[in-house]
């Protein structure tokens, strides 16, 4: 049984394609383990599919699919646990292939292609306490904005704006070796 129209399956289909790839990156950057992202990536696709109704045409599809993202990961990391997924997209639409992006290589051209993160950036970012790396991410990597990145963690914008400038003085700190100058007392 569909769930929805095959107009409207293709429809899905269309918008989150090209999105696969930035997905599956920000899970593996957020969980740092090539599994669980596929299985964040994988859970976050169904969600969004099952959902999709729900989606306002015209809006952010994209700032959309990383809110649901992003909420998978925090109740998957709360939970401490993940479990395996078994619901297949090729179920919904005649032809369709729903194929992940292959993990990393290392070749230094492909990882040019790939848009990887700098190692000593990804060290850093990995070593960030979790509140900072999420808003970090989201918003200097993926690209969301400050509001988007609110909505997505389901916390004030405020907040964000303040983990962000934070996280970005720690990773500052720990690239350059030095000591924040906002931080020192006299």
């Amino acid at each position: 049984m569909d769930l929805f129209s095959k107009s409207r399956s293709r429809r899905f289909e269309q918008l989150a394609k090209p999105l696969f790839k930035p997905l599956y990156q920000a899970a593996l950057r957020m969980t740092r383990n090539r599994e669980w992202a596929e299985d964040i990536t994988q859970e976050t696709l169904i969600r969004a599919y099952e959902r999709f109704d729900q989606f306002e045409e015209g809006t952010n599809f994209r700032a959309w699919l990383f809110t649901i993202l992003t909420r998978v990961y925090i109740n998957d990391y709360e939970r401490g646990k993940r479990r395996p997924l078994t619901t297949s997209f090729d179920s919904g639409v005649e032809g369709s292939t729903w194929d992940f992006p292959a993990p990393p290589q290392s070749d230094p051209a492909v990882l040019l292609t790939e848009n990887l993160l700098d190692e000593k950036l990804q060290k850093a970012l990995d070593s960030l306490p979790e509140e900072y790396r999420t808003v970090v991410l989201l918003v200097d990597v993926e690209e969301l904005s400050y509001q988007e990145t609110a909505d997505a963690l389901n916390i004030p914008v405020g907040t964000v704006r303040s983990r962000v400038s934070r996280g970005r003085a720690l990773l500052r700190q720990m690239l350059t070796g030095t000591e924040p100058t906002a931080r020192k007392q006299s």
